[in-house]
């Protein structure tokens, strides 16, 4: 018998296009401002952009903004049966044994139309319980 425990932050990869340096977990709130919004401020369009396009800016600095942490527990269940010089391992593996449901995704889009509405709203979920079963003959 055996057991894993794992609580880790979420891994969502930092989706914001700068050069700094972070874990790979931290949440950006990436705001597409319309061009046209951009240009009324600054009084030109961003470089290499156009009037209809968008505009992509993180709220949020890098290594500030983590989700929930994500707690599993898998287990291992197996038995050694021998008989005649021949063995079997038979046992179950149990991923996710108390079924949690934590949020491993989210929604990184702080929507411009809707002024963040669905900002840091979970988009998937820790995969639920399940279970394998293994069997291995050695002759």
């Amino acid at each position: 018998m055996s057991a894993t425990f794992r609580s880790l932050r979420t891994t969502i990869p930092f989706l914001a296009s700068n050069n700094s340096a972070t874990n790979g977990a931290s949440l950006a709130a990436n705001y597409n401002v319309p061009n046209t919004v951009v240009q009324s401020l600054l009084g030109r369009l961003p470089s290499g952009t156009n009037a209809n396009g968008t505009t992509t800016v993180n709220l949020v600095e890098p290594a500030q903004v983590y989700g929930e942490r994500v707690t599993q527990i898998d287990m291992r269940f197996a038995k050694v049966f021998r008989f005649g010089g021949r063995r079997a391992d038979i046992g179950v593996d149990l991923y996710n044994l108390f079924n949690t449901n934590d949020p491993a995704g989210y929604e990184q889009a702080y929507d411009y139309a809707t002024q963040g509405a669905s900002w840091l709203r979970p988009t998937s979920i820790v995969p639920p319980r399940f279970a394998r079963v293994n069997v291995t003959f050695n002759f």
